[in-house]
């Protein structure tokens, strides 16, 4: 081998061992590889310890003034980062610092400590945070800013329709809303965010309003209005139904509308059928106007889904043609089967209650007759009770008796005069009631008169 080679060989392993040196001293040591950083804050040259405690320095403090401004309208709500427990992962960023040129590899390492000094490491921090309490705010803000949609009314006022229109409703798409915040938080920003609102559309619109126009069926009954107590319970639950709206397809409950006879809702004591005897109750007179409005649905041609009949003829109405209701197990009901909506309307002038309902009539040749039959007539037996503490010859009625019948019911709908529909509705039973009479035994006691001298 000459003497060039041997210097060349010399020179290369003089490198050698320089580069190993220098190499060993770079991987060697307890701190991070220079010109590393975490967040953009420099780690380099630092010990484990030391660039835990100096990230945690920088980083900490700024969570607590971090935020997102989130906006509906005007207002405005602050979601601080601390509020979700925001949280960084330093141990484990420090971790990854550290690692730069300490691997398994020799030759690796020595080659990462190298590229760590010619180019800049930057590992990005992994955090953590509580997603449910964003999901809690948009729920809180929902509750503030969310507004029901309103439906347009109608309400009869001096024999004239009064329509008010309608308004939208808004409500805070809290979907759109917490991925708008998710991706806010993931890369970092503060921001302003203004929060997605949705419209919400009223159920019933001015225009579905407007169609209504015709009557489509009314029925009158008349009362004692000499009898205050009975008359305030007629016009009392004559006032919950008055005005009331029945979509297409809904289901009218008379229960449900008036709500409780109670004597705390004003409801007063009268004559009401109990073990078929009419005796006092609270809100005697209801089943008047349950009855009205059965006749006023049927000449509607409405579908009728509950009703009942008392077990006593009433003296308001034709057997057949009554309605009874009671607590929250005997009903009204009927369906607005048209394809309008209905409005019912009630009233009482002097002795008497009207029910009228309103829609749109698309055949104007309609008409409706409600027709019943008597099936069976019973009557009633007089039971005679010899009473010895009346007088011979005096006769008292205890107990009226009740002619029992059975009725059935049609409606019958006709179109410009023809019969097109015979519909059997119900077949009631009124209870035989049998009477009692008490008859006087007490035998007239006649003195002698003493004589005259």
């Amino acid at each position: 081998m000459n003497k060039a080679k041997r210097n060349t060989l010399a020179f290369m392993l003089i490198i050698f061992v320089f580069i190993s040196v220098a190499g060993i001293f770079m991987i060697s040591g307890e701190k991070i590889q220079p010109n590393t950083y975490i967040n953009n804050i420099d780690v380099g040259k630092l010990t484990k310890e030391e660039a835990l405690e100096k990230i945690r320095k920088v980083l900490e403090p700024s969570i607590e003034d971090v935020y997102i401004s989130l906006k509906v309208d005007e207002k405005v709500w602050k979601l601080n980062y601390s509020d979700f427990n925001y949280t960084y992962d330093y141990m484990n960023a420090v971790k990854e610092a550290y690692s730069i040129g300490r691997g398994s590899n020799f030759l690796f390492n020595i080659k990462e400590a190298i590229f760590s000094r010619i180019n800049r490491t930057n590992i990005k921090l992994s955090f953590s945070y509580e997603a449910n309490y964003i999901n809690t705010l948009l729920s809180n803000i929902a509750k503030e800013v969310n507004q029901k949609a309103i439906d347009a009314t109608i309400k009869m006022e001096a024999k004239k329709f009064v329509i008010t229109d309608e308004k939208l409703g808004k409500e805070l798409d809290q979907k759109k809303s917490y991925d708008l915040i998710i991706e806010s938080i993931e890369n970092n920003k503060i921001s302003l965010i203004d929060l997605p609102l949705q419209t919400t559309d009223p159920e019933i619109k001015s225009s579905d309003l407007a169609v209504i126009k015709d009557k489509l069926g009314e029925y009158t009954t008349k009362f004692n209005a000499g009898d205050s107590d009975r008359s305030y319970n007629i016009l009392l639950a004559t006032k919950s139904v008055t005005n009331v709206l029945v979509k297409p397809g809904q289901v009218f409950s008379l229960n449900k509308t008036i709500g409780p006879r109670l004597e705390s809702f004003g409801f007063k004591t009268a004559k009401v059928i109990i073990n078929n005897e009419l005796v006092p109750g609270i809100g005697g007179g209801v089943c008047q106007v349950s009855s009205t409005l059965y006749n006023a649905a049927l000449l509607s041609d409405l579908k009728i889904v509950e009703r009942r009949n008392h077990s006593l003829p009433s003296s308001y109405i034709s057997l057949g043609r009554d309605a009874t209701i009671s607590g929250d197990y005997i009903d009204l009901k009927f369906q607005n089967i048209t394809n309008y909506p209905i409005y019912i309307y009630g009233e009482l002038k002097g002795g008497a209650v009207t029910f009228s309902i309103y829609g749109k009539n698309d055949t104007p040749g309609r008409n409706v007759k409600i027709i019943t039959e008597v099936i069976s007539k019973k009557q009633p037996q007089m039971k005679i009770i010899e009473d010895n503490t009346l007088m011979e010859g005096v006769e008292v009625i205890e107990k009226k008796g009740q002619t029992g019948y059975v009725v059935k019911s049609y409606r019958v709908v006709s179109e410009n005069g023809k019969e097109i529909k015979r519909e059997a509705l119900y077949t009631d039973t009124y209870r035989l009631s049998n009477g009692v009479k008490r008859v006087g035994t007490m035998k007239t006691i006649e003195k002698e008169l003493p004589l005259a001298y």
